[in-house]
Parts: C-alpha cells; structure tokens; sequence
C-alpha cells in the first residue's frame, strides 16, 4: 500500500497544472503530495525492515538490512544522474517550464511494483506462525506506547546522530560548498554523485561488521570516531583548497554510512515479533522528524550565527553523546 501512496502522489506531482493556471490550488495539491509521499517511504522503509529480518537467518540480519539503506543511496544517485541528464539535454528555459515534470513521470511505474507486492509477495514466516497461533497483536500501537516506550526512547536517542550527520552529507553540504563557499556547481554535483557510490558499498560493509562484532561494539566504536574526527572535518570543509574539502566530504560520507548502514537491523532487534513493524516505524520517523527534518535548519543558524561550520561540528557531537548513552541502554530482544 505504502508503494502505491508513493507513486500516485508523484504522478499527480508530474501532471499538476501551474499556479498560473489553478493559482492557490497548485501550492496546496503538491503540499498535500509531498506529505503523502513521506508518510509513505517512512512506513515503506521500516515495513521493509521487518520483512527482511524476519526472513532471514540471524547470522546475517545486518547485512540484509543494510541492502534497504545501500538501494536508499542508489536512489539518490540516480535521481541525481537523472536530473543531470535531463538537464544536459533541456535549455534552463525548458527545464522550468516542464521539464522537471519528467523525473516525477518516470517514477510512476513503480505502481506496478506495488501492485505485484501486494498480490505475489507472501507474508514472513514469523507473521504466519503468530496467526497460527493467534498471537497476532489487534492494537500494536497502544501496547508499543503503554510497554515499549523506553525502547521507543533508546531507538530516538541512537538514531538521532544518524539522522543528522546525513542530512549534513546528502542535504546541507552540497548548498554550503556552492553558496557558502562558491565552489563551482558542477565540480560540487559530481563530488555528490561520487559520495553517493560510496555510501551504497559502505553501507553494506557496515551491515557486514554488524553480524560479525555486534551492535553494540560497532556502533561505539562509529560514535567514538565521528566525536573524535567531526571537528577535524569541519576545519578542512572550510578551507580554499577543494582537494581537502573532497577529502572532508567522503569521509562523513563513510562516517555517516558506517552508522546508517546497520541502524535497520540494531533496531528492529529492540522489539518483540508482535510489535516491530508499529515500534520501529514510530522511533524512526519521530527520530528523522525531530533530528533529520530540522538538520539542514540549524545547521544553517548556526553558520550564520557563528561565521563557523564548527559550530555544526558541535551540534552533531552532542548528538553523538546522545546516541552514546542510547547504546549503552540498548537491549535486544530475545525473538529474532
């Protein structure tokens, strides 16, 4: 369902008249689209997250799970590949008048493939054992929030560096080095496109590490390296020299796809079988709201602020100390 309530949005979005011919009315439909479309990839990435894991033998839970997050950075880089081939071929004229259109067209067949999960996809093994022995939960959400919410709470607390330190990579970086520091645009896109590859081969390095050493000695060892290194960074995206501001970008390219990468298979771990798809999809997305959401924000008002992106390196360092202590509380559960 989450598939189709994101490809009939992004049609409507690919066919929707101007604000010249509908006026207000054109501000309103796609506000309502876009919403549409984000409260459906959030329910469809953790929906997905669970299907995964519980078809899945437990020695490779992270690896799995990390092939969600590595398609994830596929996805942006073609989208990325795409509106650069159609604005290679298009005059800017064109592209504004309606050639943005073609990327949200090219999106609609995806409906074909919501359609085929629906019907051709069978339910987890796990889920059919539950309805055999009618341990299907009716209201999953009010025992999530009435028994689960401190592992609501450690799930915020541990995604929260997640969620900000890639928002800086895939959503502020690339605006800052254009605008901020007049880097040129294309030489920016490209170094985009590249950390994008990166990040789909070092996610699943990360879903590696995962099965091997365990969730809570990996991500230790991540936060530690981003607290100890993000001030680093920060410094060289500063400087004139793009050669350093390239060596800075992919490495909270790594950074960021080191801890994204494995997050999937930690969390879902948090919860019992007869809640995981309610909880994880609560804690995720309240978490991206409240973090990711806001990143690119106070990233910004603290640049402007302060005349310094170190003071971005500060904000993502408390919350890595956040994620910190939400490792240390971090308790999986014994079904999966």
């Amino acid at each position: 369902m989450s598939v189709i309530c994101i490809s009939l949005p992004t049609t409507l979005i690919g066919i929707l008249p101007t604000y010249q011919s509908i006026g207000i009315s054109a501000t309103i439909i796609i506000t309502i689209t876009r919403l549409l479309q984000g409260l459906s990839v959030g329910g469809n990435l953790t929906g997905s997250v669970s299907f995964l894991i519980e078809h899945s033998n437990k020695k490779n839970h992270g690896l799995l799970a990390s092939l969600l997050m590595s398609s994830l950075c596929i996805g942006i880089l073609l989208g990325l590949l795409t509106s650069y081939l159609i604005k290679s071929i298009l005059t800017p004229e064109q592209f504004n008048n309606w050639g943005w259109r073609i990327p949200f067209l090219l999106g609609s067949p995806i409906i074909l493939l919501g359609i085929y999960i629906k019907y051709a996809i069978q339910d987890t093994p796990i889920f059919k054992q539950m309805k055999t022995a009618n341990k299907i939960e009716n209201f999953p959400l009010r025992k999530t929030l009435r028994l689960h919410w401190k592992d609501i709470l450690i799930s915020i607390m541990i995604n929260s560096t997640g969620s900000v330190i890639f928002y800086f990579e895939a959503a502020y970086l690339i605006n800052y080095l254009e605008f901020n520091k007049g880097f040129d645009k294309i030489a920016i896109d490209f170094l985009n496109r590249c950390c994008c590859i990166i990040m789909a081969i070092v996610t699943l390095l990360s879903g590696w590490l995962y099965d091997r050493i365990g969730a809570k000695k990996l991500y230790t060892t991540i936060i530690t390296l981003i607290i100890l290194s993000i001030g680093f960074i920060t410094q060289l995206l500063e400087q004139e020299n793009f050669n350093l501001v390239i060596c800075a970008q992919v490495a909270i390219a790594i950074l960021a796809a080191l801890y994204i990468g494995s997050e999937p298979a930690m969390q879902s771990a948090l919860y019992s079988n007869n809640i995981r798809n309610t909880a994880l999809s609560l804690s995720y997305n309240i978490s991206v709201s409240i973090f990711g959401g806001t990143a690119p924000i106070i990233f910004e008002y603290l640049v402007q602020t302060t005349g310094s992106l170190n003071s971005v390196a500060y904000y993502i360092t408390a919350c890595s100390l956040i994620s910190l202590i939400g490792i240390c509380l971090y308790k999986p559960s014994s079904d999966i």
